[in-house]
């Protein structure tokens, strides 16, 4: 075979859909349709109203507070100079709309949207690499209150299409309680919060074997690491005025900046102490791991998680907020009886700060259908003049779907327009439009058929009324028989 025909050959075969991807063919596609046309219209009865965000957006913005997990599934390129993704979710999209044109509005804000979005994640069952997503924001949205509401909203909206969502609740403030005490610099909290979820799922985690990135490797650090037997024995008064020594020595200007010698000289000390940081991620790893074996019913978990609040000596405010979010979802008679309590709940993303939960099909555990909580300074990290209080969800529609088992029928035409004779084009187009402006929905024979076969057309279809029409526009109607079946027909298609 030659180039030319190899070209030819190629040419001629079959372009396969991308791995990950899928079609939705009339029916499914129907069904998503009516699904999320419920779903929007139990939002919008809660007063959130509908907008939309570009698919590509610069990749800057999902990296400010996107975990590492979410970093990797990113369809980011480069593109004329430009660093560009397909959005991964819709959160950071409609909090960069409200900083650039929604700070004027009076708070809060209520958006909702729908729309694809993109992850280059293993393909599975429920799970394809372009889904869509629908889902709330509540931007302005401030405590329980909010929290609740968001909540309440994500189970209504799933029992308007006929599915009673399992309830799974957490709260990322008191891990993040316990790393803010502890010097930890921003990778190794990361890799902390991302290590807690894969522990909620039983993946295994090794810290020692992470150690070696999460630490310092700075020039100082590494000195006073090599002399701290010597360093440790010096009082911290004398241990200051060395400090202090070195700085002038090496020609280090004390004095008019914003800082005065005795702040610039604790600054110095603490980077020195960071030797220790090995220590803290293994202490932060420790009480994560006891963490996540924290988990369900309220009544039992409560005082658990309460325990060991108070053995850390951390804030007791992450509990007060899951106890007044559950008694306001049973102001909403949501089920709090069959919530279940998982304090390893993190979600694999960065800009969480609160409330967190997820909602499984209940026959199928594995069956995520939706997930959300509190991000109080995603604004202000993406431009915002100040922090705002914001929560919200999303939820997964082609799992929704496949959770409700909902089945929507595609609509038949009512009525099949045939011309008579090649001459009754015109007359055909007339009457055609005449009954679509009466509210039937009506096809046109665009094949040249004839009677037989167009009848046999009309049956495998399901279209109940034949039309022919000839060219002064007399009409004939005929009822089609519904007897006679698809595998019974033939002939001309």
């Amino acid at each position: 075979m030659n180039e030319s025909s190899f070209r030819y050959e190629s040419w001629r075969a079959p372009v396969d859909r991308l791995r990950g991807m899928a079609d939705a063919d009339p029916q499914t596609l129907r069904t998503r349709q009516v699904v999320q046309s419920r779903i929007l219209h139990v939002m919008e009865r809660h007063g959130y109203q509908m907008v939309d965000t570009p698919v590509l957006e610069h990749t800057e913005l999902f990296l400010r507070k996107s975990g590492g997990e979410r970093v990797a599934q990113m369809y980011a390129f480069n593109f004329r100079d430009r660093e560009i993704s397909l959005r991964p979710e819709y959160t950071a999209s409609v909090l960069r709309h409200y900083v650039e044109s929604g700070q004027s509005s009076p708070l809060p804000v209520r958006l909702c949207y729908a729309g694809p979005v993109f992850r280059y994640e293993r393909p599975q069952a429920g799970r394809t690499r372009q889904f869509t997503d629908t889902g709330v924001e509540l931007i302005g949205g401030q405590g329980s209150v909010a929290d609740a509401e968001i909540i309440h909203l994500a189970l209504e909206g799933l029992e308007s299409v006929g599915v009673h969502g399992k309830l799974v609740l957490g709260h990322i403030g008191i891990v993040l309680d316990f790393l803010n005490r502890l010097p930890l610099r921003q990778r190794a909290r990361d890799w902390l919060i991302w290590s807690m979820e894969r522990l909620r799922k039983g993946q295994p985690v090794d810290v020692e074997e992470e150690l070696p990135g999460l630490i310092s490797r700075e020039t100082l650090p590494g000195i006073f690491h090599e002399m701290s037997d010597s360093l440790r024995e010096i009082p911290d008064d004398q241990l200051e005025r060395w400090v202090l020594a070195v700085l002038h020595e090496v020609g280090v200007q004390m004095h008019g900046g914003t800082r005065d010698s005795e702040e610039i000289v604790a600054g110095v000390i603490a980077k020195m102490h960071q030797t220790s940081e090995g220590d803290d991620v293994r202490q932060a790893f420790q009480f994560i791991s006891e963490l996540v074996e924290i988990r369900g019913k309220p009544e039992t978990v409560i005082p658990e998680l309460r325990a060991l609040v108070q053995r850390h000596g951390l804030d007791e405010g992450p509990i007060e907020e899951i106890q007044n979010t559950l008694e306001l979802l049973r102001a909403y008679d949501a089920n709090v009886d069959d919530v279940e309590l998982n304090l390893g709940l993190g979600r694999g993303l960065h800009y969480y700060t609160g409330i967190l939960f997820e909602i499984y099909d209940p026959d199928r555990s594995w069956l995520q259908l939706c997930g959300g909580g509190r991000y109080d300074e995603l604004a202000q990290s993406l431009g915002a003049r100040e922090s705002i209080p914001a929560c919200g969800f999303s939820y997964g529609l082609g799992r929704i779907v496949e959770a409700s088992d909902w089945s929507e029928a595609v609509p038949v035409p009512d009525v099949l327009i045939v011309q008579a004779d090649p001459g009754s084009a015109v007359a055909a187009a007339r009457i055609a439009e005449r009954r679509r402006a009466s509210g039937e929905v009506v096809e046109i024979d665009v094949r040249g058929r004839s009677a037989n076969a167009s009848r046999r057309y009309a049956q495998r279809r399901g279209i109940p009324t034949i039309v022919t029409v000839d060219a002064d526009g007399q009409q004939t109607e005929d009822m089609v028989s519904s007897r006679q079946t698809t595998e019974a027909q033939g002939g001309d298609s």
